[in-house]
């Protein structure tokens, strides 16, 4: 096994089986023509960009996919994960992770940004036109409070569902199944099995389970 995928699964937040090939195979088999050439197409993007990414467990990468990594940064991403069209995935700095769980979806035209650590849990969905940054980017000081932290790391758990147009802000941790609604910007913890949505993001009731 080497380093990269030793990390992977030593992660504490990540540290779960990876999800057997029988169920990918199985999977395959039901899908119509069309998608399987898309996922074939997929997997052989992946191929070309694998030395942009740290892990090597199979994923689809569709097209328009923006990898960047500056420094010694690392990006890791579990097997079966898809990165959708249009997607940037930033990591710079030293020793800023980017690590996205197995079974991952990642919707079109999301950004995911981390400066030191983003960390997305297994089986969790991420809807189109997100922004998920651990970073505020520019040094500022406020009158009362002086110099504002401008990085802080942020974990999203396992099972979870991110709607449309939100906004994960430095700092954050996210529970395992939870529901973010459309549009949220979230800049406070959520605890698990929680629904929240609003601008600020707040808990507005219970979740029991959500399917895909």
């Amino acid at each position: 096994m080497d380093h990269a995928n030793r990390q992977w699964l030593e992660t504490p937040h990540l540290a779960e089986e990876q999800p057997a090939w029988g169920r990918f195979w199985h999977r395959f088999q039901e899908m119509s023509l069309r998608e399987k050439r898309q996922m074939m197409t997929g997997f052989l993007r992946f191929l070309w960009q694998r030395r942009k990414i740290d892990s090597r467990e199979p994923i689809v990468l569709e097209a328009g996919v923006d990898i960047l990594k500056k420094g010694k940064g690392k990006i890791l991403i579990g097997r079966g994960s898809r990165v959708s069209r249009g997607c940037v995935l930033r990591v710079g700095g030293e020793g800023a992770l980017l690590s996205i769980g197995p079974r991952v979806i990642v919707g079109p035209n999301t950004r995911l940004m981390a400066a030191t650590q983003v960390r997305i849990g297994a089986c969790s969905m991420i809807s189109w036109n997100c922004s998920i940054f651990d970073s505020i980017g520019h040094r500022m000081w406020l009158e009362r409070t002086g110099q504002v932290e401008i990085e802080a790391p942020i974990t999203i758990g396992n099972d979870v569902w991110i709607g449309p147009y939100s906004i994960i802000m430095k700092g954050v941790t996210i529970g395992d199944n939870v529901i973010i609604g459309a549009g949220s910007v979230v800049r406070r913890d959520v605890p698990a099995n929680s629904l929240a949505y609003g601008n600020p993001a707040r808990v507005a009731g219970q979740v029991d389970r959500w399917e895909r």
